[in-house]
């Protein structure tokens, strides 16, 4: 028999991978939200009795398995509140859904309490959409050693790829996803405002850099990052990256300024990818030092 679950904070994360391990056959116990309007609507969303809705928090021992999808800051204080407030039973094991810290934060108090995180390699920007793209996603799995096979099992179950990945690798594991992740949408945002000042409107903006933006990740990763670099860096184009740092120091200092810090780990990128003339490396670094202050 599959262990009964309770999911405590239904967001995106929470209710998504809660409507698909609950179409796999776990039991849900308890939806648990400090509001109950929202602990209904994730109810209904996953499939399961509204009346198990609440915001109760000793609901939490009507399961096995409880899955805290909360904010990474409110994880440690959160844990140390239901340890408190609530008697688990033995054997009960907490699940955080966070790539930045390990299982170990949760300061759930009690020897048979396991701990374990499970972090999906995934933008939540939308639940449904996230229903679709959990699909082979591939997900970090840390925890203690007795509860990584539940982690796995739940994985598979939700229809992701799991992976063991080190508590101590955590924090730069989750900053490579901000990084892919969450500094590309505001780049790309960036790169939204730069074209609406050239007379277009967001959603044509936006339309515009679709094409490119496919073609990109596609040789991204049929490349590799070295040989899918394009663009005037590494075409040794000065004049061009002239250019555009004097159309971003028109609009302010602070967009030269990071075009400035992008364009430096860019041209690294390029002289690694062995396409970059050594005379013109050296220029472009030259003209991208920070312009000193009069």
């Amino acid at each position: 028999m599959k262990p009964a679950l309770v999911l405590i904070g239904p967001g995106r994360v929470g209710s998504a991978i809660g409507l698909l391990l609950h179409k796999a056959g776990y039991p849900i116990g308890a939806i648990i939200s400090r509001k109950q309007e929202r602990a209904l609507d994730a109810a209904r969303f996953i499939g399961c009795n509204p009346q198990l809705a609440t915001t109760d928090l000793h609901a939490a021992t009507a399961g096995d398995v409880l899955m805290l999808a909360l904010p990474d800051d409110q994880l440690d204080s959160f844990s140390t509140r239901l340890g408190d407030q609530v008697d688990l039973p033995e054997k009960t094991t907490l699940v955080h859904f966070s790539g930045l810290h390990p299982a170990a934060l949760l300061a759930c108090r009690g020897p048979a309490i396991g701990k374990l995180s499970i972090h999906p390699l995934l933008a939540f920007a939308d639940r449904r959409m996230a229903v679709a793209n959990l699909d082979n996603c591939p997900c970090a799995i840390e925890g203690d050693e007795d509860r990584l096979a539940l982690g796995q099992e739940l994985v598979a179950a939700f229809g992701g790829q799991g992976f063991l990945l080190s508590g101590d690798a955590k924090q730069r594991y989750h900053t490579a996803a901000s990084l892919a992740s969450n500094f590309m949408v505001t780049l790309n945002a960036w790169a939204r405002n730069l074209l609406v000042d050239c007379g277009f409107d967001s959603q044509q903006a936006m339309e515009l850099m679709a094409p490119l933006h496919r073609a990109t990740s596609a040789n991204i990763f049929n490349l590799g990052p070295e040989q899918a670099l394009t663009g005037p860096i590494v075409r040794g184009d000065i004049d061009t990256v002239a250019l555009h740092l004097d159309s971003l120091q028109s609009r302010s200092e602070q967009e030269a300024k990071l075009y400035r810090c992008l364009a430096k780990a860019t041209l690294e990128l390029a002289c690694n990818s062995g396409r970059l003339a050594t005379d013109k490396a050296e220029v472009l670094e030259q003209l991208l030092k920070p312009r000193s202050l009069k």
